[in-house]
């Protein structure tokens, strides 16, 4: 790079088509063959597109301005469309979704416990969280006020983190932390860090304390809620570890053959993704999905990455990939 200028280019805000999709091991997630369309319909609630129902779990967005991809329409593609197709291809099946740590799939409820969107005082504009669970006292821990509240001001306000701390017994009788320190909502940059200590109950802050409850650490996820409220089930891959998501090796598939046939303009783009998502076959989805599994057999085997070891456990004769820009 030129001296003075940054080593990346700021990314353009224009416009794009991001996809998100859904694969099994044995291909993309669609309704089988076998039901029609008419069948579908039946079901006022089924997404319809371009006059049809949706049959496949692949939603192309093309994103731009303020329409980008968030996580709210994660949870929608997921319930909405993932949901009801699966149910229709794994009748009386319970679903496993696995998903890698994006920022969109790990997006919170407007109400969850979260000790980042809680103010020190009562009121303001903190969101009005649900319902926690002392398990210390073992008793239930309401974070908004009774709707009569002695205090009129505080009826059905959020309490803020002082009285829900004060509440739970924990807050600093003198208001100070250990090192002397008067305890905040939240400690400056100024203040030592390093006085927290969970296991020794010396705390920096009150967010701090607060996110180390038990009710806020075990808070899930909108995505993870939603699914395990229709009875299916969620994981998340490791963070920086694409090398397991076998999906992350089908988006390379699809992106080399749109790179390779694409005309490089918007429309050529709208033509090309379709088809590029089609490219990539059956058995090559489950030829990623055996070759990710071996990668997880390998760690839980105590191999370390990139080892010789390692590498001789995943790859064996034929299976060796010699041009590594088409995975």
């Amino acid at each position: 790079m030129r001296k003075g200028q940054q080593p990346l280019k700021q990314k353009s805000q224009g416009k794009g088509i991001m996809v998100s999709g859904f694969l099994t091991p044995g291909g993309q997630l669609q309704v089988p063959e076998s039901i029609p369309d008419t069948e579908l319909l039946k079901n006022p609630m089924w997404i319809i597109q371009d006059g049809k129902p949706v049959r496949e779990a692949m939603w192309l967005h093309e994103y731009g301005k303020d329409n980008y991809w968030t996580g709210d329409k994660m949870v929608w593609h997921t319930m909405k469309i993932a949901v009801p197709i699966f149910c229709y291809a794994f009748p009386g099946c319970q679903a496993l979704f696995a998903f890698d740590n994006a920022s969109n799939h790990s997006t919170f409820a407007d109400d969850a416990l979260l000790a980042s969107h809680i103010h020190l005082n009562p009121g303001g504009q903190q969101p009005r969280m649900r319902e926690g669970f002392d398990h210390n006292r073992g008793l239930p821990q309401t974070m908004v006020f009774s709707a009569n509240h002695p205090v009129h001001a505080l009826r059905n306000k959020p309490k803020g983190a002082e009285v829900i701390l004060r509440e739970h017994g924990l807050w600093p009788t003198n208001g100070k932390r250990p090192d002397g320190f008067k305890f905040r909502l939240e400690c400056p940059t100024s203040y030592d860090r390093k006085g927290c200590n969970p296991e020794h109950n010396n705390w920096c802050c009150a967010r701090t304390l607060l996110g180390a409850q038990r009710d806020f650490r075990e808070q899930k996820g909108q995505l993870q809620e939603e699914l395990e409220a229709v009875h299916h089930l969620a994981i998340f891959y490791p963070k920086f570890h694409c090398e397991l998501n076998f999906i992350e090796r089908y988006w390379c598939s699809a992106k080399w053959y749109t790179r390779e046939n694409c005309e490089y303009t918007f429309n050529g783009l709208r033509k090309i993704v379709p088809v590029a998502l089609e490219y990539v076959s059956t058995a090559t989805i489950y030829r990623y999905y055996q070759h990710c599994s071996r990668v997880i057999a390998a760690y839980a085997e105590g191999y370390t990455y990139g080892t010789k070891s390692f590498t001789t456990r995943i790859y064996k004769g034929h299976w060796q990939v010699v041009d590594k820009s088409k995975w």
